[in-house]
Formats: structure tokens, C-alpha cells, sequence
């Protein structure tokens, strides 16, 4: 068993620690390594084991987009549509 500690916002885990520090919970777990994003703020922790919600991690990464980019992505598959289409009426006969 190893103790970690856990700074919880409810039962949202926000930051994991190894060390006692104020405001934060021990916890006992069989594991000797935490995963990777444990602290990104959609893991939560029912009283034994932490556990992935799905909708959150959905919601949190959402939010992360930057807008900027999700435009540049729509833009980008557009062009690769139109381009997909043009090249389909040259290889089936519209172009010769």
C-alpha cells in the first residue's frame, strides 16, 4: 500500500501529491504510480478508488479548444472535401 494525497473540490480530484500537506486528503492505494492526468480535473474519487468520468473529461477537453483552432481544423476539412470532390470528377470522367 502506498499514501497519497489528494486535493479534492468535492469529490473532483484537482491536484496528487506524495507528501502530507494541509487541505489535502491521504489515501491508501495499491498502486505505486498514479496515472498520468490524475490532476487534469475529471478523475473523481468515491471514497476507495479513483475513477474516469467520461462526461467531465468530454466537457474539459471541449473547453481547452482554442476556438482559432477549431475554425482552422473546419476550414481544413472543407478544403479537403472540395479538393476530394474535384479529384473524384477528374478520375471518373469529368475532366477529360
Amino acid at each position: 500500500m502506498r499514501t497519497f494525497y489528494f486535493q479534492l473540490d468535492g469529490n473532483i480530484i484537482r491536484d496528487a501529491i506524495e507528501y502530507p500537506f494541509d487541505g489535502y486528503t491521504a489515501v491508501q492505494l495499491e498502486v505505486t504510480h498514479l496515472p498520468a492526468g490524475i490532476n487534469a480535473g475529471y478523475y473523481r474519487w468515491n471514497g476507495t478508488a479513483y475513477l474516469i468520468d467520461e462526461e467531465l473529461r468530454a466537457q474539459i477537453e471541449q473547453a481547452s479548444v482554442d476556438p482559432t483552432v477549431a475554425e482552422k481544423m473546419a476550414q481544413l476539412e472543407e478544403r479537403q472535401n472540395l479538393m476530394q470532390a474535384a479529384l473524384d470528377d477528374l478520375i471518373l470522367g469529368g475532366g477529360l
